[in-house]
């Protein structure tokens, strides 16, 4: 009894099959589900001048941090103005956590102007105090919370207690406009 043997086949000579390439995993930052909260994943490109729709040929995405105020606004609960406002106070916080732009070492003090960081801080400082004095003080927590904060108006909270949550959302909503068109009226936008 003679032993058959089996002929090994080229697998790929004998498809016809194209080759294609799976689709690139672009890098969208740690995946963790506390990683994810607020990020939207979305088509980056270039914008057509024509058309004004933007071009991604090779289907780039990329992930971006929102913040409900964002979410708030493309739903219509908070007018322009109102937006403007929140973005202008959230700006004038951020600058004031910025740093002077270099480090503490001897090129500070060798420049020409080693006060004009400290200065900067001041006009920063300045900035953020002359927006929130003008705030009226019934609307400026709740506009803190979701513009500074990023918050949902769910988690906003009065005397320890989430005020907006289940039945009091629809009130929640309009507590938000209504603060939101204050402070906007107050600050000037």
């Amino acid at each position: 009894m003679g032993k058959t043997k089996r002929r090994k086949v080229n697998q790929r000579a004998q498809s016809n099959k194209a080759v294609t390439l799976a689709g690139s995993s672009w890098d969208m930052g740690a995946t963790g589900r506390a990683n994810r909260i607020g990020l939207v994943v979305e088509a980056r490109g270039d914008l057509d001048p024509e058309t004004g729709k933007t071009v991604n040929p090779n289907a780039v995405k990329g992930a971006r941090k929102i913040d409900m105020m964002e979410v708030y606004f493309k739903r219509g609960w908070i007018s322009a103005r109102g937006f403007t406002a929140g973005e202008m106070l959230r700006n004038a916080v951020e600058d004031t956590m910025r740093g002077p732009g270099w480090a503490d070492n001897d090129r500070v003090q060798s420049s020409p102007k080693p006060d004009q960081a400290v200065a900067m801080q001041i006009d920063r400082l300045s900035r953020l105090v002359g927006i929130t004095k003008r705030a009226p003080p019934e609307c400026a927590r709740l506009v803190s919370h979701v513009a500074v904060g990023g918050n949902a108006i769910g988690s906003y909270r009065v005397d320890g207690k989430r005020v907006y949550l289940g039945r009091r959302h629809e009130v929640g909503k309009v507590a938000l406009r209504v603060a939101f068109d204050k402070f906007a009226e107050a600050i000037g936008c």
